[in-house]
C-alpha cells in the first residue's frame, strides 16, 4: 500500500515547464504527457495559450509525444487552448485529484501507464491525481501566485 506521504511527493521537480528537457523525457521512456494548464502552461485565468507555450507543445508533438491538456476549468475554456492544426486531446472539469479524468487520458494513451507522465503546479491536484493512477509526476513552480484555490504549500 502506498503511503499518503508518497502520494504527495512528486517523482521530479523543475522550476518551470520550460526547464524540462524533451530528450530527458525520452530517456525516461515518456511518450504521453498529461499537462495542467493554469499556472503550469499559462497564468491562471488566461484565455489562450501564448507563443512560448504553443512552441513548447509544438516541439513535443514534433518529437512524437502525445499530449492531453487536463484542467479543472470548463471544457469550453480548455478547448480555447487547442490550435486546430494540432492534434491534442483535452478535457475540462478534470475534478483533479479524482481518478476518472486521469484514467480517461490514459485510455487515450492506450493505458500505457509506464509511458505517461503528468506535469503540473499543484501537489493536491496534479501530483496526487497522477500518483493515484500510478503514473510518473513532475511538479513545477506556479507561473503566478494568483490561483483559483491555493492547494500547494
Amino acid at each position: 500500500m502506498v503511503s499518503m506521504k508518497n502520494l504527495l511527493k512528486p517523482d521530479y521537480y523543475f522550476k518551470s515547464l520550460y526547464d524540462i528537457d524533451i530528450n530527458w523525457l525520452k530517456e525516461l521512456n515518456i511518450k504521453n504527457l498529461i499537462l495542467d494548464i493554469d499556472n503550469t502552461l499559462v497564468s491562471w485565468g488566461t484565455k489562450q495559450i501564448d507563443e512560448r507555450g504553443q512552441m513548447f507543445i509544438n516541439n513535443l508533438l514534433k518529437e512524437g509525444f502525445r499530449v492531453c491538456l487536463l484542467s479543472n476549468s470548463s471544457s469550453k475554456r480548455v478547448k480555447n487552448f487547442i490550435n486546430n492544426e494540432l492534434i491534442l486531446y483535452y478535457t475540462g472539469f478534470g475534478i483533479k485529484p479524482m481518478k476518472i479524468k486521469f484514467l480517461g487520458a490514459l485510455k487515450l494513451f492506450d493505458n500505457k501507464i509506464d509511458e505517461t507522465c503528468v506535469i503540473g503546479d499543484q501537489i493536491f491536484t496534479d501530483i496526487l491525481g497522477g500518483k493515484r493512477v500510478g503514473i510518473k509526476t513532475i511538479l513545477v513552480d506556479p507561473i503566478d501566485s494568483k490561483e483559483f484555490l491555493q492547494l500547494s504549500f
